[in-house]
């Protein structure tokens, strides 16, 4: 039976591969750099809702589950796009686009992760968080991938909803309940994610294109896309300094408004640039300064809270 399923170790690796490199196989099929950033959302969601600390079990538990979610969700976007990924440089030596790992094989990891992660958030979280876990994993393992990716160039714009949940998510884990402060999380991401992704989407437009997939570059062209990296970037600003209001951090303040600058002026900069190789360059540098840029406004806030709690602000 397992045989004709398809489950015999041949079968789900066919490729000759040592345990390190089905070990870097699994992380890639996971997409564990994004699972990471997700987790590191969620954590801060966690650390910012009250009386976080007595709670660590169940903090704990939420991570765990988000991040096996995160990492199905990942697993779900490989399974529809392999042949896609062949077209695109930074995709085709994924496990599913060259053959290491076979669909059957991915399909038992997903289902794995996934079972597990249900698991672990219906027995030491609660029903909300993993009803907000699951939404996201399908918003993006199902619905960006399978609709929205191949149907229109808003694409992200919509698909970034799922990625933007975890704030949220570690929020509700601690309390079983919504604020306004993680809500606000999840706008700040839900309208970073265009201005994130673009720029990559502008130094990958030529395998965009011959993978047919309508990403903004190459249904609107450069110019337009630019012009839409700089209005989300110039929100994505805005949106960061909200949480102002209910935290009067002034710290935080300081870090998202001088990081946010430095944003939109980079923003700014891939505008006027010429098109050729000094902007797709440009391009991939935002696109990876972006990432760290996140990574700093949400451990701004870590930083701000602790600073307020011990007097120092």
């Amino acid at each position: 039976m397992a045989k004709s399923f398809g489950t015999t170790p041949s079968d789900l690796f066919p490729g000759p591969v040592t345990f390190i490199q089905l070990l870097r196989d699994f992380l890639v099929l996971a997409k564990a750099r994004v699972v990471i950033l997700l987790v590191f959302t969620a954590v801060v969601g966690e650390l910012l809702a009250p009386e976080s600390l007595p709670h660590w079990p169940t903090a704990l538990a939420g991570l765990a589950g988000i991040a096996l979610a995160g990492g199905a969700g990942g697993v779900l976007n490989q399974l529809v796009e392999p042949e896609l990924d062949q077209y695109m440089r930074r995709t085709q030596r994924r496990p599913l686009a060259n053959g290491r790992i076979s669909r059957n094989g991915a399909i038992l990891y997903a289902i794995c992760m996934l079972l597990l992660s249900v698991a672990v958030l219906w027995f030491w979280t609660n029903p909300l968080t993993l009803i907000l876990t699951l939404l996201g994993t399908v918003g993006y393992g199902v619905v960006y991938t399978l609709y929205l990716k191949p149907s229109t160039p808003w694409n992200i714009v919509w698909g970034g909803l799922a990625g933007a949940l975890p704030p949220l998510i570690g929020w509700v884990a601690i309390t079983n309940s919504f604020a306004p402060l993680p809500i606000l999380l999840v706008a700040l991401i839900f309208v970073w994610t265009p201005a994130h992704f673009w720029p990559l989407a502008i130094y990958c437009r030529r395998d965009y294109a011959n993978a047919c997939i309508p990403m903004l570059p190459v249904t609107h062209g450069i110019d337009r896309t630019r012009r839409e990296i700089v209005r989300y970037a110039i929100s994505t600003w805005l949106v960061s300094l909200a949480p102002v209001l209910y935290t009067h951090d002034w710290l935080y303040a300081s870090i998202a408004g001088i990081s946010g600058a430095w944003f939109v002026g980079m923003a700014l900069h891939l505008r006027k640039l010429p098109e050729g190789e000094e902007m797709d360059r440009y391009a991939r540098k935002m696109f990876a300064f972006s990432i760290s840029y996140l990574f700093v406004l949400f451990t701004a806030l870590i930083l701000g809270k602790v600073a307020m709690a011990y007097g120092i602000l």
